[in-house]
């Protein structure tokens, strides 16, 4: 038998690679239902109102994805298959 064993939230960072609107919309989820705190999740974005979107709601915006992936335990990949 399987059984489940909760991640402890406090412990790891999740990345998103992508800072779209699919992003954002998943991290405003995991924020809202309280998964994890905004102070754990990461993404990147030159854009300025990509970056706001985020800020918004306390994710922390870094400059380049290799930055994503080096602070995060967890990454997503929320990119357009044509990418």
């Amino acid at each position: 038998m399987t059984s489940i064993v909760p991640i402890p939230t406090d412990s790891y960072n999740l990345g998103f690679v992508g800072a779209g609107k699919l992003a954002e919309s998943i991290a405003r989820g995991i924020v809202k239902s309280g998964v994890l705190p905004s102070s754990n999740i990461r993404t990147a974005h030159l854009a300025t109102s990509r970056r706001t979107a985020f800020e918004s709601f306390g994710v922390k915006v870094l400059s380049h994805n290799v930055e994503v992936v080096q602070e995060s335990d967890v990454v997503v990949f929320s990119v357009k298959p044509q990418v």
